[in-house]
């Protein structure tokens, strides 16, 4: 297994090779970013660079922040660590954290190397969510009852 691929099997087939909401996203920017460009010839003197400038700086800022909500994936990192797995236990585990941070939230990752530790599975992925509609400390709570491991609520606090 490689990243979750396995090398001697035929792999499934994608329908697409981008995602379709992230082209549509950048099309309709793109569409206005031309319309723009047809109307700069009638602007005059210095004020047609200036607004050219303005105008297609704040398209590319304003595609930037529709597409990093649509994929959901903003700041991504991993890192290996000896910790312990229980609060109050002074038992160490070989661990892998990952943490992808987005705009509706953090994924936090947890797996174990090897996977099976103490006697247990060490392979979670918990999702914490901080959009309008949710409630971070209540996700947080919901954590705590049902039992994360140390390493997940101390990354999620």
């Amino acid at each position: 297994l490689f990243d979750g691929v396995y090398p001697f099997y035929p792999q499934k087939r994608k329908a697409a090779v981008f995602d379709i909401s992230t082209i549509i996203v950048i099309v309709v920017f793109l569409t206005f970013a031309c319309s723009f460009l047809l109307i700069i010839p009638g602007i005059r003197g210095r004020a047609r660079l200036y607004w050219t400038l303005r105008v297609l700086l704040s398209l590319v800022v304003g595609v930037a922040i529709v597409v990093v909500q649509f994929t959901g994936d903003w700041e991504i990192g991993w890192v290996k660590a000896n910790t312990s797995y229980k609060s109050f236990s002074h038992a160490l585990v070989n661990v892998d954290i990952g943490l992808h941070v987005g705009l509706a939230g953090v994924n936090v990752t947890l797996k174990g190397n090897p996977v099976n530790q103490l006697n247990e599975t060490i392979n979670y992925n918990e999702h914490f969510s901080w959009s309008f509609d949710a409630n971070y400390d209540q996700s947080y709570n919901k954590g705590l009852e049902k039992g994360l491991p140390r390493p997940i609520l101390y990354v999620a606090e």
